[in-house]
C-alpha cells in the first residue's frame, strides 16, 4: 500500500482499480527499449510461427484472435508477448512503447480463466475471450499490436487514453475486478525480446514483472 495513491476505499472494486504514486514504477524511456504494460507474470515467444504455444502441439492463432486476416497476416512470424494479471496484481495497463494509436478494436467473447491449467486443457481461450486491441504505430518498432484480453469475473475493459499519440508508460486503462491478460504482438525482425524472459518460457516458467521493467529492444538486423 506504500505505493498506493488513494488509501481508503468504497468499495472492493474501487481497491482493485487503483492507482498507484507517479514514482511507483520507473519506465525505461530509452526509445529503442520496449517495457511491459502491466505488473504481472509474463510469458514471450521470439518467433510464433515456430515456436508451440504454453503446450506442445498448439499454436497461438493470430488469425483467431485478432478476428482480422488483412491485421493478422503482419504477425504470423512475428513476436508475442503475454503478460497474465492475478486478481492480486495492480490492474491499470500502460503503453509499452510511444507512437500513433489506431482506433479501438473490440471483439466480444466469454471470460474463461487464463490460470496455465486452464490454458493447458483449452489453447483456445484466448481466441474465445472478450478482447480489445490498437495497433500502436513506432517508427522503431513498426506496427505493435496491444491487446486486453477479459478473463474470469472481470467486468469490463476501461480504457482512458484520449489522444491518439501516446507516450511510452502513459495509462491506456484498467480492468475491473478479475484474472486478464495483456497480449502484445510485434511484426517479424522488430524486437530482440530479454534472454532470460525466453529462457523461463522455454522452461515453462511464468517470470514476475512490473510495469514499466524492459522486456526487450529494437531488433538490428544487418
Amino acid at each position: 500500500m506504500t505505493y498506493v495513491q488513494k488509501q481508503e476505499f468504497k468499495s472492493f472494486n474501487d481497491f482493485f482499480t487503483r492507482k498507484l504514486k507517479d514514482n511507483a514504477r520507473p519506465v525505461d524511456t530509452t526509445s529503442t527499449i520496449a517495457v511491459s504494460p502491466a505488473d504481472g507474470k509474463l510469458l514471450a515467444y521470439p518467433d510464433i510461427s515456430n515456436n508451440d504455444f504454453i503446450i506442445k502441439g498448439y499454436r497461438f492463432d493470430v488469425l483467431s484472435f485478432l478476428n482480422n486476416a488483412e491485421i493478422a497476416k503482419n504477425y504470423l512470424d512475428g513476436s508475442l508477448v503475454i503478460i497474465r494479471l492475478a486478481p492480486s496484481d495492480y490492474h491499470r495497463f500502460h503503453f509499452p512503447i510511444s507512437g500513433k494509436v489506431s482506433p479501438n478494436t473490440q471483439i466480444d467473447g466469454d471470460y474463461y480463466s487464463v490460470n496455465p491449467l486452464a490454458l493447458r486443457k483449452i489453447i483456445e481461450i484466448f481466441c474465445l475471450n472478450k478482447r480489445e486491441f490498437v495497433i500502436i504505430s513506432n517508427t522503431l518498432f513498426g506496427d505493435v499490436v496491444m491487446a486486453e484480453v477479459g478473463a474470469t469475473m472481470v467486468g469490463s475493459i476501461i480504457q482512458t487514453y484520449t489522444e491518439d499519440y501516446v507516450v511510452k508508460g502513459e495509462e491506456k486503462g484498467f480492468f475491473k475486478f478479475g484474472g486478464s491478460s495483456i497480449v502484445l504482438l510485434f511484426e517479424k525482425n522488430k524486437i530482440r525480446i530479454d534472454d532470460d524472459l525466453l529462457i523461463n518460457t522455454q522452461k515453462a516458467y511464468e517470470t514476475s514483472i512490473k510495469k514499466g521493467e524492459r522486456i526487450g529492444e529494437l531488433k538490428i538486423v544487418l
